[in-house]
């Protein structure tokens, strides 16, 4: 297989790797611009380099924070990441710009992609990807198809209401698992400046941060019950840095899933993302492989 490149588009910082065989061979790192021109810039004379390294790199693959369009490559309005990203025809700028046939989608169904081809996914017809992170995102897998929709942004279940009086989340609504499970969420109802801040404050016993966390793991966990009735899944993964962090909130997921309908609740392992950090950019990569297709 010829090497290809991986991207992941974050709000902070943006990943761009060579990979090969399904392994990262070569990973840059750099801040994500705030305005389209430099953006573009400075993503271009990453990938000039790589393919300097490397000449026969045969297609691009992109992650960045939906909603996207996977079928155009175009980019809407992300709630957490807009910027330099809204409007943008990020597929059609990339193609022009490589030559490389290029495949655009949002991040956590990369993420899946990764965890169906080499993860906790992998042999599993019907799954679902989840991460609490910064934000809370969520991506399915119906009959070993991605659920897309009519426009290609189905399956943000980080953005389904849990209570309808709940706190302001960023996607304008209240109560969305996203308000209650993020770090973002966390650190609002803890009063602290992010999660790791209200991290801290929790393991020092400060009970507002316990408070926060208590009821960010059983958003979590109610939301994968609501998963399972919903999807019938045969597999939860979950990844994000507060998932990571907070690992016993798996086995209470696990727990709560017992609350769903049989026989949909039958054997539905609750496990924690092995691909940790690269997910993303290795679904990225591997999303690229459709393109020459």
């Amino acid at each position: 297989m010829l090497p290809l490149i991986g991207i992941d588009i974050g709000g902070t910082w943006t990943r761009v790797a060579l990979v090969h065989d399904r392994t990262i061979v070569r990973e840059v790192r750099h801040p994500t611009p705030k305005h389209t021109d430099a953006f573009l810039a400075a993503l271009f004379a990453v990938i000039a380099d790589l393919r300097a390294e490397r000449t026969d790199v045969a297609a691009v693959g992109v992650s960045v924070t939906g909603p996207v369009s996977p079928f155009t490559g175009t980019l809407f309005a992300p709630p957490n990441n807009s910027g330099p990203l809204a409007g943008l025809d990020l597929g059609d700028r990339l193609r022009a710009e490589t030559g490389l046939p290029v495949a655009v989608d949002r991040d956590t169904n990369c993420a899946l992609i990764a965890e169906a081809a080499i993860g906790g996914a992998a042999g599993h017809a019907n799954a679902i990807f989840a991460t609490f992170s910064t934000g809370v995102g969520a991506s399915v897998l119906l009959n070993g198809a991605l659920l897309r929709g009519r426009d290609g942004t189905a399956g943000e279940l980080g953005h389904m209401v849990q209570s309808f009086d709940g706190p302001l989340c960023g996607c304008g609504r209240r109560g969305c698992v996203e308000a209650f499970a993020s770090g973002t969420a966390i650190a609002a109802a803890s009063g602290f400046p992010d999660g790791a801040a209200a991290a801290h404050a929790a393991e020092a016993g400060d009970p507002k941060a316990q408070a926060a966390f208590a009821l960010a793991r059983e958003s979590m966990a109610s939301a994968c019950a609501d998963w399972v009735n919903a999807f019938n899944p045969e597999v939860i993964v979950i990844g994000g840095s507060v998932a990571q962090h907070n690992p016993e909130w798996v086995e209470h997921a696990q727990a709560r899933v017992s609350d769903a309908f049989a026989p949909a609740r039958d054997n539905v392992p609750v496990v924690l993302s092995t691909l940790g950090d690269h997910v993303s950019l290795l679904g990225a990569a591997i999303l690229a492989e459709s393109a020459l297709s």
